[in-house]
């Protein structure tokens, strides 16, 4: 019979040390690892390629969300979180029928998590449908908090990437490529999506394929036909659209 592989990733050592005991009493899963920060989570994943994640939502460094938009939908294992938020908050996720374990629970709550997993991996269906409407509903920012880093692979490590020192993003089919004083990052979200979490004092539209961080502006430049170039600090250039001229200009502080 074949024993799906789970990783589980918590950052209390009682959490690990229970789920792991339970996992031990079920003979459709084997443990293929354990994580005790969201960082190492996207190590493991990567390294372990596990048939299930048993995810705490809040972990210190990156939290369960942050771990998984990283991953992006389509190399995300199958997932069950683990978390402390109470009932209403939980609404979100039963609404996208991904389970959840609200802590603390029993050997009984955890097996009926399993038969679902199980049932789900034994169908060799992905959950990539619903981890994109849950993504989208809860990975958007709270009403006046708007996004403030994002998670990037460098090499073979994934880092927090805060965005006010992100310059421009840029769209490349359904990746945004990042440009920083430090070198690119490309990321698995479209432009329009990371618009709406922006900090709109900060970042602004400026062509229908660029956003960029009015920080990093250092000169505007005239062009043809009401459009510009805006010329930023590093020494390069991105055109100033006249579709979104006036809006930059009045964020920018110049009248339109």
């Amino acid at each position: 019979m074949t024993r799906f592989q789970v990783l589980v990733a918590d950052d209390e050592a009682p959490a690990r040390a229970k789920m792991k005991r339970l996992l031990a009493e079920d003979t459709r899963f084997a443990l293929a690892g354990e994580a005790a920060d969201g960082t190492q989570t996207l190590r493991q994943v990567s390294a372990l390629r596990p048939d299930l994640l048993v995810l705490d939502v809040q972990m210190p460094g990156l939290t369960g969300f942050e771990v998984l938009e990283a991953l992006g939908p389509e190399h995300c294992p199958t997932v069950i979180f683990s978390t402390a938020y109470d009932a209403f908050a939980l609404a979100a996720f039963e609404a996208q029928a991904v389970d959840y374990l609200l802590k603390p629970y029993d050997a009984e709550r955890f097996g009926r998590a399993l038969d679902k997993a199980h049932a789900v991996l034994r169908s060799g269906m992905p959950d990539t449908a619903r981890l994109q409407a849950l993504l989208a509903e809860l990975g958007r920012a709270p009403a006046g908090r708007p996004l403030e880093r994002l998670v990037v692979k460098a090499g073979e490590a994934w880092v927090p990437l805060p965005l006010k020192d992100v310059w421009r993003l840029s769209a490349e089919d359904k990746y945004v490529r990042l440009y920083t004083g430090q070198g690119e990052h490309l990321v698995r979200q479209t432009l329009r999506a990371l618009e709406e979490r922006l900090a709109p004092s900060r970042f602004v539209r400026v062509h229908r394929g660029d956003i960029v961080n009015l920080d990093a502006v250092a000169r505007l430049e005239p062009w043809s036909h009401g459009d510009g170039i805006l010329v930023l600090k590093d020494g390069s250039s991105v055109v100033l659209s006249r579709t979104w001229r006036e809006a930059f200009l009045q964020k920018w502080g110049l009248e339109g």
